[in-house]
């Protein structure tokens, strides 16, 4: 059995939701099927250690402009050198490159695009995917979507790629990110930052960008203080917007309850921590700290964006509001926290819904499965 040679390519290996879940199937590919490689265009490599280097060859050429051809070259090199089959692209960035590459190289691998974004940051990328990415879009073998939401609003813009989307649904491996395991390492996380038992507490795992609307939460706890309920939040991630959130911390007289933990190579001390996880962003694919929090039964407050609702369903397994309602937030971070076997209902049935229906084992078996169909070069 021949197997496929892939080069995944991704902007740079830093702990972020999608380039976490690309290393996840990477790694989980099986070997006896695939030849497997990384390479990264950009610094960054946080995630570097987590690669499984027996199996995953791992490529590097530091980009030194927004468009470096010398980049685009060294892919054609990996292409010809390693004779790829099938290019697979995180996001729009790697997308460019690696059409690039494929046009220098001699052999002509397959193009894989697996888009991780629904509604764009600005104008600007309205305009690139109008004027340059639509173009590369459609000479892809495939384009991959993590919810079948995402995949119907970009095939709505871009009719010609319905019959290239696939849907392959993010994945969580339920055995590792499990409450009963972690429950001692949440109880640490408690004792070191002065939180006591019975406190109630929110997280919220997400990088600080605009999108995430931090600053929504935030005013919320504000809400929540001023009226009795002097629940504590942990945030982890960090991003742009970091210092501006803490100046609204700081501002609000919330330092004593609000925590700024950074980005974590492990977040199931703070899920274990926590009494519900509040994702307040206003554009979302399906965020895998969702389905991280949802696999480790911890309630999850989220917005009605993005594939939401394709693992949420509203007051049984989690809750769906809008995006930018406060007082819609606090009311419901307040049902939440006042009923103990609520929670526990609701986070039982959440990890109920990831274990089965977005498992990891199902997100690698699925892409496998895509990977297999592309034609060989000829």
């Amino acid at each position: 059995m021949h197997k496929r040679s892939v080069l995944f390519i991704v902007h740079g290996l830093w702990r972020g939701g999608a380039e976490t879940q690309l290393v996840g199937l990477v790694n989980r590919l099986p070997a006896e099927r695939f030849h497997k490689s990384i390479f990264s265009s950009r610094q960054g490599d946080d995630l570097k250690d987590d690669v499984r280097t027996d199996e995953v060859t791992l490529f590097k050429a530091t980009k030194k402009s927004r468009l470096d051809l010398g980049v685009a070259r060294e892919i054609a090199r990996i292409i010809d050198e390693q004779q790829i089959d099938i290019v697979h692209c995180t996001m729009r960035n790697a997308m460019l490159f690696g059409y690039l590459g494929i046009r220098l190289a001699k052999r002509k691998p397959g193009l894989i695009v697996a888009v991780h974004s629904t509604k764009n940051a600005n104008l600007m990328l309205d305009f690139a995917d109008r004027l340059v990415y639509r173009f590369i879009l459609r000479r892809c073998a495939r384009v991959w979507f993590v919810s079948s939401r995402q995949a119907d609003l970009w095939t709505g813009k871009m009719p010609f790629l319905s019959p290239k989307a696939v849907t392959i649904h993010n994945g969580v491996d339920h055995e590792v990110f499990d409450a009963a395991r972690s429950e001692p390492d949440g109880r640490k996380l408690r004792e070191s930052l002065g939180i006591a038992n019975d406190d109630k507490v929110i997280c919220s795992i997400a990088g600080f960008r605009r999108v995430k609307l931090h600053s929504v939460l935030i005013d919320a706890l504000k809400k929540l203080r001023d009226s009795g309920n002097r629940c504590h939040l942990l945030l982890a991630g960090s991003g742009p917007l970091e210092h501006e959130i803490r100046s609204q911390v700081r501002k609000l007289d919330l330092d004593d309850i609000v925590r700024f933990l950074g980005n974590l190579h492990d977040v199931r001390p703070v899920l274990a921590a926590s009494d519900c996880m509040v994702l307040v962003s206003e554009a979302e694919t399906l965020s895998m700290a969702m389905l991280e929090a949802m696999a480790m039964e911890v309630p999850v407050i989220t917005t009605t964006v993005g594939g939401a609702s394709e693992a949420i369903d509203d007051r049984v397994n989690g809750f769906l509001i809008p995006p930018n309602d406060v007082d819609k937030l606090v009311d419901t971070i307040n049902d939440v926290l006042e009923n103990e076997d609520r929670r526990n209902a609701m986070g039982k049935a959440a990890r109920a819904t990831v274990t089965s229906r977005f498992t990891v084992s199902k997100m690698t078996n699925d892409s496998a499965e895509s990977l297999l169909a592309i034609p060989m070069p000829s």
